[in-house]
């Protein structure tokens, strides 16, 4: 080994992996006889939840596993592209609007406004390498230290595009929270239901039971409206605002599960004393189990010397004042995560006073109809509210309207755009989508009869033609065509002039229709 480097890079193994546990182990779980040895996993230590909450999600959603795998893969191919994220100046710093969804009991629970803000300066410091702390990364890791190039606003405005401070407060009369349950997240069962997970993290703070401080939903491992990020009240934020005389009031709590939502693993890996799993991030030193302290020194497992275990990492369990880093590795596995499956947050508006145009149809469906039928449209914009609508529709009766979801009739075949402008007095934005609306003719038709050089073949929305064939007076087939457009053109002009019978096949059945070709 040389001197002063980092033991060889770990066997790569997924940093979903570690989850997967045996179906015994499971069924064990789900029937609820493992939830308080899970979640503790260190009784007095840092208690986080995170391997058997999302154990308990894939039990009760088998699919999930294969989300699980399509995300993972998504993120190595993402890896795959991106090689050299050592250069982490190369880039570009994305923010994520962040809502704090309080769930409180007692007054107690009830934490400050200066509390939260402190939780919210921690995160922004531990991810962007501005931690007071840094200094006292061992020099021999310092190399590895990264700043992620990733921050959090708190969101200034709610889903429906009002004015808020990113904070809510749920009174309720639950006595404390399970991981297992999950109904910090729920408001029929006295929680917070989630903001869109797509255009905000999500964070629940409360009373967690098990004596767990926290725990986080991971990529693709999740149901959208479970997305986020559970606190205990007592581990938010750092002193003074958080006023707990524990060793986990520092707010690295937070940091350490939002690592987790956004894809990285315990730096131990899945076993708690083993060095043959890993990580699966190169430039951590393959760890034999947890920290459950701050000692100091160096200590040395699974043949890691020199320099022995990177406990001041923050997905290590060592207590907050022991924790400054992530490594440019753990960096680049969190961008690709963020540029994959959580890549919605890119576009959210959720902390800026700015609207964003954008509409669809006012029910599911497409924008396939046949000429005479009516389309209702429904504005869909983000940001910030809009009080004012001004649509274009090319091609529809109305060709304008300042209705929110106004009704559109279009009489004839052809494709359509429609462009919407959306304000709300003081800002606005258009949004035009080309050939949005498709309209077709209203029934199955031939054309021109007679034909000399094509013959064309247009469909209506409601019948899907399969198979076309062309025979001549005598019922022998001289042409054949797969339809894989609503229109068809079928070259005739080698044929010679006559009559000939078209057999079209579709959802209406067979159909056969008497053409001339002329010259």
């Amino acid at each position: 080994m040389v001197t002063g480097a980092l033991p060889a890079p770990k066997p790569f193994r997924s940093p979903y992996l570690y989850h997967m546990r045996t179906f015994a182990l499971l069924a064990l779980f789900c029937l609820g006889f493992v939830f308080s040895s899970s979640a503790q996993q260190m009784a007095g230590n840092r208690g986080c939840a995170t391997a058997a909450y999302v154990s308990a999600q894939k039990a009760a959603h088998p699919y999930l596993e294969q989300e699980q795998q399509q995300v993972q893969q998504a993120v190595q191919d993402k890896l795959q592209q991106q090689r050299k994220w050592q250069n982490m100046r190369a880039l570009n710093t994305v923010t994520i609007p962040v809502v704090f969804h309080v769930v409180y009991g007692s007054e107690e629970e009830n934490i400050s406004d200066e509390q939260i803000l402190s939780q919210l300066e921690v995160l922004n410091a531990d991810f962007r390498r501005h931690n007071a702390d840094a200094v006292n990364t061992p020099s021999y890791f310092a190399p590895y230290a990264a700043d992620t190039r990733i921050e959090f606003c708190l969101a200034a405005l709610s889903p429906n595009g009002d004015p808020t401070t990113g904070i809510t407060r749920t009174q309720t009369s639950q006595a404390a929270f399970s991981f297992a349950s999950d109904y910090i997240k729920k408001s029929p069962q006295g929680g917070k239901d989630a903001w869109d997970t797509s255009r905000y993290l999500n964070i629940w703070i409360g009373d967690i039971k098990d004596d767990v401080l926290g725990y986080a939903t991971m990529p693709g491992t999740t149901l959208p409206q479970l997305d986020g990020v559970v606190l205990h009240y007592t581990a938010v934020g750092a002193a003074p605002a958080n006023q707990f005389n524990t060793a986990y009031n520092l707010g690295r709590t937070a940091t350490h599960e939002v690592g987790h939502w956004l894809g990285l693993d315990h730096i131990w890996g899945g076993e708690d004393a083993s060095c043959s799993d890993s990580d699966g991030i190169s430039d951590t030193p393959n760890q034999e189990t947890y920290t459950t302290d701050c000692t100091g020194g160096i200590q040395i497992s699974c043949d890691n010397g020199p320099y022995g275990n990177m406990y001041q990492n923050y997905m290590d369990y060592s207590n907050d004042a022991c924790m400054n880093l992530f490594t440019h590795g753990q960096a680049a596995y969190m961008n690709a995560v963020i540029s994959t499956s959580r890549n919605r947050l890119l576009s959210s508006l959720a902390c800026s006073a700015s609207i964003r145009s954008d509409f669809g149809l006012a029910q599911e469906g497409d924008t396939l109809t046949v000429a005479g039928k009516s389309v209702q449209f429904a504005a869909a914009p983000e940001g910030v509210r809009a009080t004012a609508w001004h649509w274009e529709f090319e091609g529809g009766v109305p060709g304008t309207s300042t209705q929110e979801n106004p009704e559109v009739t279009y009489p004839r075949p052809g494709k359509y755009s429609v462009k919407l402008t959306v304000s709300n007095g003081s800002t606005s934005d258009t949004e035009v989508k080309e050939d949005f609306v498709h309209v077709t003719v209203s029934d199955l038709t031939v054309y021109p009869v007679p034909a000399s050089d094509y013959l064309y073949i247009e469909q209506p929305a409601r019948i899907l033609v399969r198979h076309v064939e062309l025979l001549n007076s005598v019922g022998k087939t001289v042409l054949t065509a797969e339809v894989r457009n609503r229109t068809l053109q079928l070259d005739v002009h080698r044929l010679p002039p006559g009559i000939y019978f078209l057999r079209l096949v579709s959802t209406n059945g067979t159909e056969i229709r008497r053409v001339s070709i002329v010259r």
